[in-house]
């Protein structure tokens, strides 16, 4: 269990934490500031840190510049803790024990789609003011009926200026008495890479309270690279859930040239853009894991419209050559295309009908 705490040793604020159920690397999204992390061996799974549970404390961090990603932070989780570890656990205790579930309100939290939340002024908040969302809306992975270990979570992940709702058609014909829906929700105009990380924490989270055994994917856009993104870290970490199938959809596998222009004219530049650049490192090393062979990809494409910002024949939002990127062709087990724009195929009827047949392994 990792916990990111506000630097004050005396009188620590909780903000986010992370469960790995094994040694390895976390992911937190601040916004400038000085703060704590801490790790500790959550023996009894019970999300709060008990006297015979070995602890480990970073130094103090600086996170003080917008836009900085500080890497190499190690935790050594040792016998003894610290004074200051001490001072800090002694002082949230004496609020009370731990409670990691109420505080973090949106690991599977049950919602509709018709939260507020989902509404569009947030979702431009999302891709605008990324640190904005993160401080003032409920983000994370969130449920539409309690866990049912019978049926088999399908994760949507929503792509730029999305929200859940956006995959409001193919909820309604997702079979309930089979599949149970699980809506990703984060600001799209954050790093991808920190939100496929921060996802995959989550998820880890997720397979230590409910012992889920896969899940399935569905992602729309910039979603599809979030997925992917998140699959490399889940082949790199030997995760103790399977991921049986992704379906993406319009994805721009190659990047957008878009995002080369706001880069290079834009007065604010946005962290997504940076990973969205064609030349990108994060485009670039996208395709660096072959996905394993439990794991079947089903690429959808859209290929009717115009745009003035996509170079080539486009879905009026990505060129097909992205959509088609060969990396993305080579791994997957079906590449289907449908003369939809690039938000219509997410409403046709025979996409929605396909998607049922993969998802009831019928193709």
């Amino acid at each position: 269990m990792v916990l990111l705490l506000t630097s004050d040793p005396l009188q620590p604020t909780l903000l986010h934490y992370e469960v790995l159920a094994t040694p390895g690397e976390f992911t937190f999204v601040v916004t400038p500031g000085s703060y704590w992390i801490f790790a500790y061996e959550d023996l009894n799974r019970d999300q709060r840190h008990q006297d015979n549970e070995r602890i480990g404390c970073s130094e103090e961090i600086d996170a003080s510049r917008a836009g900085d990603q500080l890497s190499g932070i190690t935790i050594l989780i040792t016998e003894t803790t610290d004074a200051v570890l001490r001072r800090m656990v002694d002082k949230t205790k004496s609020k009370g024990k731990i409670d990691l579930v109420s505080l973090k309100r949106y690991v599977g939290k049950v919602v509709s789609l018709e939260e507020p939340f989902f509404a569009k002024k947030f979702v431009t908040m999302g891709l605008w003011q990324p640190f904005k969302f993160i401080n003032e809306v409920p983000l994370g992975i969130f449920f539409m009926e309690e866990f049912d270990s019978d049926k088999i979570p399908v994760l949507f992940i929503h792509g730029i200026n999305g929200s859940p709702r956006f995959f409001t058609e193919i909820i309604a014909d997702l079979d309930r008495e089979k599949f149970q829906p699980w809506l990703a929700y984060y600001p799209s105009g954050a790093s991808i890479d920190l939100v496929a990380d921060y996802l995959y924490g989550i998820l880890e989270d997720l397979h230590a309270r409910h012992d889920f055994k896969a899940l399935q994917i569905i992602a729309h856009s910039m979603g599809g690279l979030t997925t992917r993104a998140l699959i490399n870290r889940y082949i790199e970490t030997g995760s103790h859930f399977d991921i049986d199938r992704i379906i993406t959809i319009s994805t721009p596998f190659s990047g957008h040239h878009a995002a080369s222009m706001g880069l290079k004219y834009a007065p604010t530049v946005i962290p997504v853009w940076e990973d969205m650049e064609p030349e990108s490192e994060f485009i670039q090393n996208l395709f660096r894991k072959p996905l394993p062979d439990n794991l079947s990809h089903y690429l959808l494409f859209s290929f009717e419209g115009k745009s003035r910002f996509a170079k080539g024949n486009s879905d009026g939002v990505v060129t097909i050559a992205s959509e088609l990127r060969p990396e993305a062709r080579a791994g997957a087990v079906m590449v289907r295309g449908f003369a939809e724009n690039h938000t219509s195929i997410i409403k046709n009827s025979q996409v929605i009908l396909l998607i049922n047949q993969i998802l009831n392994h019928e193709q």
